[in-house]
């Protein structure tokens, strides 16, 4: 709520099984025209919210409440207009919880509770809360407390530099099996943690070896890249070696027939002798077979 004026609180909180209701009773000496009642209290768990003004009669009013939709907490705004009673302004605003949403009422399981003001309390202010605890439930401290209907109570004042209160309660007033029991879960849990760090580091040297086998993987499959592009280039010059010689075959098969037929021609017309068609058939063969040898072999 944001303050103006002065400002007298009292609030009730009575945390049943069921039920959890928080009562707030709010006193204004002034008033802006517009106020704005903001909570920590989610509306999601929130079943029923009541919100009453006193008029210049002293007669209670109901305002029906519409939560602001930009929040997901307890958020609403009202007009003060002709809500002024012959003091000031008084409202009453009531929530109500399932106290399931909040506690888990179990034996022996420790819980606590906190209030805390949002607003921001003046010299002149005054806040107060009343706690009353579900039946059979005890505070961890029981200074202060008092027992009402079976059931414990207390009252603080909140003042302008302690705007908070908290406690803790439980069923039974041994709260060593509590402990112990807390003990041994965070024991449980630091022995959780040991084994999770000894895996992880398991875990980091599996990591190490795996990339160490990759490492030796990559080099092998590099290596073999190499030795497939390597095979291939001298498949590539086998193959043209291959079709030189044929080539170069085909070239001594087909010119020689025919550079000797044409030596023999000459002698027949004895254009040479018998020893130059010699010397002519060595010799030519010699240039043939060295001219096909530069055009195929080399």
């Amino acid at each position: 709520m944001a303050p103006f004026g002065r400002i007298e609180m009292t609030t009730d909180v009575d945390i049943s099984d069921q039920l959890t209701n928080i009562n707030n009773q709010i006193f204004l000496s002034e008033a802006p025209q517009t106020i704005v009642f903001n909570t920590s209290i989610p509306k999601s768990i929130i079943t029923q919210v009541q919100m009453m003004y006193q008029d210049s009669n002293t007669s209670w009013k109901e305002v029906i409440v519409d939560f602001d939709p930009e929040v997901a907490n307890a958020r609403f705004s009202i007009d003060t207009e002709g809500k002024r009673n012959p003091s000031g302004y008084r409202f009453m605003v009531n929530y109500r919880i399932n106290t399931s949403s909040i506690y888990t009422l179990k034996p022996n399981t420790l819980l606590s509770f906190e209030y805390f003001l949002i607003n921001k309390l003046g010299e002149a202010d005054t806040a107060s809360i009343n706690l009353t605890l579900p039946e059979g439930f005890k505070p961890l401290n029981s200074l202060g407390w008092r027992v009402q209907d079976e059931r414990f109570v207390y009252s603080s004042q909140i003042s302008k530099t302690s705007g908070s209160f908290y406690t803790i309660f439980n069923t039974d007033n041994d709260y060593s099996d509590s402990l112990e029991s807390l003990k041994k879960e965070i024991a449980n849990l630091r022995q959780d943690n040991s084994r999770l760090s000894e895996t992880i580091i398991e875990l980091q040297k599996s990591v190490e070896s795996y990339k160490t086998e990759n490492q030796t993987l990559s080099s092998e499959v590099e290596s073999l890249n190499n030795r497939l592009l390597k095979a291939e280039e001298e498949r590539k010059t086998s193959e043209r070696i291959s079709n030189n010689f044929w080539q170069f075959s085909w070239g001594l098969t087909i010119l020689l027939p025919i550079l000797l037929l044409f030596f023999a021609e000459l002698r027949t017309k004895s254009v040479i002798t018998s020893t130059q068609l010699l010397i002519s058939s060595v010799v030519g063969t010699f240039v043939v077979f060295l001219i096909l040898y530069i055009l195929f072999i080399t």
